[in-house]
C-alpha cells in the first residue's frame, strides 16, 4: 500500500500505535500519519482520560499540518486533501468523521479551546471556524495579523522616528530626484512603492523577478537616509534576508544600485559608504540566534533599528515572521519585499501571498488603494500599503521567458505547451522520452561542466566559476530519474572522461563545483554559497566568488557541501542563470506545482529548457499550492 497526499507521504514502517490511539491506526497504515503526530495523540490520551477518538483524530491532523506547509487544516477539505491510494493505484477510503459530528464533537471537548475562550485557557488544541490549529500556530497567526494591521493602521503623528516629515514634500522630492525626472510619472509603481516605504508603518513590495524591487529598495534607503540627515537624525536601518544566500545577493544587488546611484552624482562617497557598509543579515542573525535559547531580540528586547527591509520574504515561514514582527519596534518602518508567486518557505505559512491578498480578476495582486487615499468602507487597512510592480525589466520587449512565466503564473497551460514548442530561441521543450534531444541537451550541459573542471584544474578559478554559472539545470527531485543525483552522476562521469585530472572518487579533487549546505558563520560561508575546487599557489583550495573578487578557503575549513553539477528548484531560489534546465518528475508527483515550475523557469536570464513530459507540465501548472491558513482571512476580511 501507498498513501499519496498534497505534499507527500510519511513511511509507516516501525510507527507503533499504542491501542488508547487505535483511531490513527488505518492512517498510520496508509502513510498519512507519522511517529510525531502518533506520539502527541498518545501523550494527551494519557493526561486526559475519556478524550474521545475525534479529538485525538483531530489533533494528528493539526500536528500534521506544519509538516506539510499547512497552518492548520480545514475539516471540511481534509477528506479532499489528504488522500490515500493503493498499489494498483485505486485510491483508499479513509474512515474520516463526518463533518458536522467531528465539528459538534470538538466544540464540546475540554481538550481543544476557542477564540471566545480566554488567554489564560490553554489546550492543545484549537477549533476556529472549520480549522484546527495546534495552540502555537493559532497563536502565530493571531499575532503576525495583529500585528501587521497594528502597523498598517498608525497614523502619522504615532510615527517616529521616521515621520511626522518622511511623506511630506521633503522626501517627496528626495524621491523624485533619486528617481529621475524622465521618471516623474505618479503612477510609476516603483515611485509609488518607495513614497509608501516611507509614509507608511508598513509596506509590502510585490513583484516577480526582474520588476526593479531591489533598485526600489535601495532608493527607498537612500531616501530615508537624506531625509533624516536633513533633519539632523541619525537613522539606524537593517537589511535582512530569511537565508545566508538571499542575504549575500540582497547586500550584492543593493551595493551594485548605491554604485549607480553614486556614479551618477545623485548620492555622495561618504552616504553609499554608511547604506552598503553594514550589507545584510539573515534574520536569524539580526534577531540574536543562539543554539537552544530565545532569539535575543524581541518585545522586551526590540531591534534599535529604526527602517528594517527585509527581502525574499516568500520564504519567511510564519513562526520566523511572528519572532521578527515581536522585535521591530512598533514605531519603526517595516518594509517587506517578494515574490508572492514562488515558493513559499519550506516550514508553515504562506505569509508573502496573504499579504498580498485578493488579486484582480488575471489573478493578479492589486495595489488596493492609492497611496494617501481613503480606504473604503470594510476594507483592510492593509489597502494603500500593498505595491505590485509589474513590469518586467529584466527581459527585452517580447521575450519568451517573460511570457512563459505570465502563462505558468495565470495557470494557462496551453499558451505554456504553445510557448515551448514554438521553435522560440529563448524558450524550449525536450520530452522526457525524446532520446536524440535529451541527448544533445546533455552535451550542452557536459561541455559547460568540461569547462569549469579544465579552468579549474589549470587554476583559472574566475573563468570556472563563470562556466559554472552559464547553464544549470533545476531539478525538483533529489532522487528518481531525472532528479538531482541523476544529473549529477551522468554529468561527472562525462566531465571525468574528458578531464582525466578529474577523479569522481576524490571529494577534494580539482574541478569539482560545490555548493555550501548550510551556514557557517566562522568561515564566512552560507547556505547556498558555491564555490570550485582549484589550485591556487600548488595548494587545492575552494575558490568562491565574492563582491570584493576571490576568496579562498582550505578543503579542511569546509564540512557541508554538496557537489553544484546540478541542484533542486528550492535551492535555486534567488539565483539567475543565462541558461536554466528546468527538470521534472513523472506527473504523479505531489511535488509538482506551479509555484515550483513557475520559480524554475524565472530563474533563466537568457533561456530555459525544460525537460518534461506533456503530462508532467500540465500537472504543475494546472496545481497551484494549497496551503491551509487563516492568515489571509484575518488581513483582508471579505
Amino acid at each position: 500500500m501507498t498513501a499519496a497526499t498534497t505534499a507527500g507521504r510519511t513511511p509507516v514502517a516501525d510507527v507503533a500505535v499504542p491501542e488508547a490511539v487505535a483511531v490513527l491506526a488505518p492512517f498510520v497504515q496508509a502513510g498519512v500519519f507519522g511517529p510525531s503526530e502518533v506520539h502527541l495523540a498518545a501523550t494527551v490520551a494519557r493526561l486526559e482520560p475519556g478524550v474521545t477518538d475525534e479529538v485525538l483524530l483531530a489533533l494528528a491532523v493539526a500536528a500534521r499540518a506544519p509538516r506539510f506547509g499547512h497552518v492548520c487544516m480545514e475539516l471540511d477539505e481534509v477528506a479532499r486533501q489528504v488522500v490515500a491510494f493503493e498499489e494498483d493505484g485505486d485510491s483508499l477510503v479513509l474512515p474520516w468523521p463526518s463533518v458536522e459530528a467531528w465539528g459538534r464533537t470538538l466544540s464540546e471537548s475540554g481538550v481543544v479551546s476557542s477564540p471566545r475562550d480566554s488567554p489564560e485557557r490553554v489546550r492543545p488544541l484549537v477549533w476556529d471556524g472549520m480549522r484546527v490549529y495546534l495552540q502555537r500556530y493559532w497563536h502565530y497567526e493571531l499575532a503576525v495579523a495583529a500585528d501587521l494591521l497594528r502597523r498598517a493602521g498608525r497614523v502619522r503623528s504615532q510615527r517616529n522616528p521616521l515621520a511626522p516629515t518622511l511623506a511630506d514634500a521633503l522626501s517627496d522630492q528626495v524621491i523624485d530626484d533619486l528617481f529621475g525626472p524622465d521618471r516623474a510619472d505618479p503612477g510609476d509603481r516603483q515611485r509609488l512603492a518607495a513614497r509608501r516605504s516611507l509614509s507608511d508603518g508598513i509596506s509590502i513590495i510585490a513583484g516577480g523577478p526582474g520588476t526593479g524591487k531591489t533598485h526600489t529598495v535601495a532608493r527607498v534607503l537612500a531616501a530615508a537616509h537624506l531625509t533624516a540627515s536633513a533633519e539632523g537624525r541619525d537613522l539606524k536601518a537593517a537589511l535582512a534576508a530569511p537565508t545566508g544566500k538571499a542575504a549575500v545577493r540582497m547586500a550584492e544587488a543593493v551595493a551594485a544600485e548605491v554604485s549607480a546611484l553614486t556614479g551618477s552624482g545623485l548620492i555622495g562617497a561618504d552616504l553609499a559608504t554608511r547604506l552598503t557598509g553594514s550589507g545584510a543579515l539573515t534574520i536569524h542573525r539580526l534577531l540574536g540566534w543562539r543554539p537552544g535559547t530565545p532569539f535575543r531580540h524581541d518585545r522586551q528586547h526590540p531591534l534599535p533599528h529604526d527602517l528594517v527591509i527585509v527581502d525574499e520574504t516568500s520564504m519567511v515561514s510564519l513562526p520566523l515572521m511572528a519572532k521578527l514582527l515581536d522585535a521591530v519596534r512598533p514605531d519603526a518602518q517595516l518594509v517587506l519585499v517578494g515574490d508572492p508567486f514562488q515558493l513559499s518557505s519550506i516550514e508553515a505559512g504562506t505569509v508573502m501571498a496573504d499579504l498580498v491578498g485578493p488579486g484582480d480578476d488575471a489573478g493578479q495582486p492589486g495595489d488596493h488603494e492609492p497611496a494617501g487615499g481613503p480606504s473604503p468602507a470594510g476594507a483592510s487597512v492593509l489597502s494603500g500599503r500593498v505595491t505590485v510592480l509589474r513590469r518586467m525589466h529584466r527581459f527585452a520587449e517580447g521575450s519568451g521567458i517573460a511570457a512563459l512565466a505570465e502563462a505558468i503564473r495565470i495557470g494557462d497551460a496551453d499558451a505554456a505547451l504553445d510557448l515551448l514548442g514554438g521553435g522560440r530561441a529563448d524558450t524550449a521543450w525536450v520530452r522526457d522520452d525524446d532520446a536524440d534531444g535529451l541527448a544533445m541537451l546533455e552535451q550542452s550541459v557536459v561541455a559547460a561542466g568540461i569547462e569549469v573542471a579544465a579552468a579549474a584544474v589549470r587554476g583559472d578559478a574566475g573563468a570556472a566559476l563563470a562556466a559554472a554559472q552559464r547553464i544549470k539545470v533545476l531539478a525538483a527531485i533529489r532522487r528518481g530519474p531525472m532528479g538531482l543525483h541523476d544529473w549529477s552522476s551522468r554529468i561527472e562521469a562525462a566531465v571525468a572522461d574528458a578531464v582525466p585530472a578529474v577523479s569522481r572518487s576524490h571529494r577534494w579533487q580539482a574541478g569539482r563545483p560545490i555548493m555550501v549546505t548550510a551556514n557557517d558563520q566562522l568561515n564566512g560561508v552560507f547556505n547556498g554559497d558555491v564555490g570550485v575546487v582549484t589550485t591556487n599557489h600548488g595548494e587545492t583550495m575552494v575558490a568562491f566568488m565574492t563582491g570584493d573578487g576571490l576568496r579562498y578557503l582550505a578543503p579542511s575549513r569546509l564540512d557541508q557541501v554538496e557537489t553544484w553539477w546540478a541542484m533542486t528548484i528550492h535551492k535555486s531560489q534567488g539565483s539567475e542563470f543565462p541558461h536554466a534546465v528546468v527538470s521534472l518528475p513523472p506527473p504523479t508527483s505531489p511535488i509538482l506545482t506551479r509555484e515550483l515550475l513557475y520559480t524554475a523557469v524565472t530563474r533563466a536570464k537568457e533561456q530555459v529548457t525544460v525537460v518534461s513530459s506533456e503530462a508532467s507540465l500540465r500537472t504543475a501548472i494546472e496545481r497551484p499550492v494549497a496551503r491551509a491558513s487563516g492568515l489571509r482571512g484575518r488581513l483582508w476580511p471579505s
